[in-house]
């Protein structure tokens, strides 16, 4: 076999298996693999990196080992339904806790700015996917708070 043609893929591995190692690291100190795309870590331009394995990935080129191998250290593949779902574990530890899901303007759960994550999905109840909508119907979601709100306090102004 020529040396040329195996030479690039050595290259390749090699390359692959660096950016995986600062990856791992990274996430040790950071506990997320959330990487700005212009970061760059110990002169490896780990954000660059990490944006081509979702690409690769998106278009089905990533490796099944490689998948495999930043699935076991909890690699986000897509950000929003990453910082969705934080934000239904903070509002589910929230419920637990309180009781209920009205959340205040300015709560912060678990580093969450919850409040604002709350509005967010009254705002976005059209468009959001169904599971999503049934998961907060599920827990007990107040979509319009504020109409809610009213009227109690007109029937208690009213005994």
């Amino acid at each position: 076999m020529d040396r040329r043609r195996v030479r690039p893929l050595d290259e390749y591995d090699r390359r692959w298996n660096k950016g995986f190692a600062v990856l791992r690291a990274f996430k040790k100190r950071e506990g997320h693999t959330l990487v700005p795309r212009s970061h760059i870590e110990r002169g490896f331009r780990l954000g660059q990196w990490v944006s081509v394995q979702r690409y690769d990935c998106l278009q089905g080129h990533l490796l099944p080992e490689r998948k495999k191998r930043l699935n076991a250290i909890g690699f986000v593949w897509r950000q929003r339904d990453w910082l969705w779902e934080r934000g239904f574990a903070a509002l589910r530890k929230f419920k637990k806790r309180e009781g209920h899901c009205r959340v205040a303007a300015f709560q912060i759960e678990d580093g969450v700015h919850l409040g604002h994550w709350v509005m967010v999905q009254r705002s976005h109840k059209n468009g959001m996917p169904r599971s999503r909508k049934r998961r907060l119907d599920k827990l007990g979601f107040i979509w319009r708070v504020y109409k809610k709100s009213i009227a109690r306090s007109r029937r208690a102004r009213l005994r």
